[in-house]
């Protein structure tokens, strides 16, 4: 659509056409973005998002929305998704550090942003460590790092990710046993995580058997939705950390006690 800039005195509906159009083709959007692209006020463009979002146009993030696809074989590109729901992840990511402590064994999964800067976050760190993952950004991040003993399975990088795949990496992943699992996951509902890819679900089923203790970091927008390939059920997840946007209503659908949900604040 071309992106002629809107005004207060347009009618609602015809403002809040423009903005559908626009997250067909978007995957996302920050509120003051939207406001400045459209002309209109950053109040008028969060009363527009949160109408979009009671429709399930839309989902809101704590700084705009993100566009509602069918997750069973869409997935953002690691670029997109890096600029998606950015404080949420941050936030995730500080609570699940609170999990970690010295001398644990830590898997980090592939696959999700959360997962990378997680690894940004556990550079920082001084405390003795053991860190396997079959994803290539986590493990340049803690590479050349005293405390951490990095290992990485083998495998087939996926296209367009960082991930390693495939059965070298599953039979390294068969004789592991570790503290913590940090799963991430293409969707989440009451009943499963799920996956875009076969190969990405069988990996991560590997993983979750090879850990003690599986959290799933997981951001609002990932949940109640369900992509192509069951991962594995929701009663294998220990715990969920998650951001203020998964509603009451939401969680309440989940089994208890297990998992334990964790809500980050932003």
């Amino acid at each position: 659509m071309s992106e002629l800039p809107l005004n207060e005195e347009m009618l609602p509906a015809a403002r809040r056409q423009h903005l559908i159009e626009w997250f067909e083709a978007n995957h996302s959007g920050a509120s003051q973005d939207l406001a400045r692209m459209f002309g209109i006020s950053v109040s008028t463009i969060r009363r527009d998002l949160d109408v979009l979002a009671s429709e399930g146009l839309v989902k809101r993030t704590h700084g705009g929305a993100v566009a509602v696809r069918n997750r069973a074989t869409w997935e953002p590109s690691t670029d997109v998704s890096r600029r998606t729901a950015v404080e949420e992840k941050q936030a995730i990511v500080r609570e699940a550090l609170r999990f970690v402590s010295p001398n644990q064994s830590l898997l980090i999964d592939t696959g999700g942003v959360v997962c990378h800067l997680l690894a940004d976050e556990l550079a920082k760190l001084s405390m003795p460590l053991t860190v396997i993952t079959n994803d290539l950004y986590v493990a340049g991040a803690l590479t050349y790092h005293e405390n951490i003993k990095l290992h990485v399975p083998g495998g087939t990088c996926r296209p367009g990710s960082y991930s390693l795949l495939g059965a070298p990496g599953e039979a390294f992943l068969e004789n592991i046993r570790c503290d913590i699992f940090f799963m991430s996951a293409a969707a989440v509902d009451e009943e499963c995580v799920s996956e875009t890819a076969i190969e990405m679900s069988q990996m991560k089923r590997t993983m979750v058997a090879a850990a003690r203790e599986v959290i799933l970091l997981a951001d609002s927008a990932r949940f109640m939705e369900r992509a192509l390939h069951r991962t594995v059920p929701i009663e294998q997840i220990t715990r969920i950390i998650t951001d203020e946007g998964l509603t009451d209503k939401s969680r309440q659908r989940f089994p208890t006690p297990v998992p334990e949900f964790v809500i980050a604040q932003m």
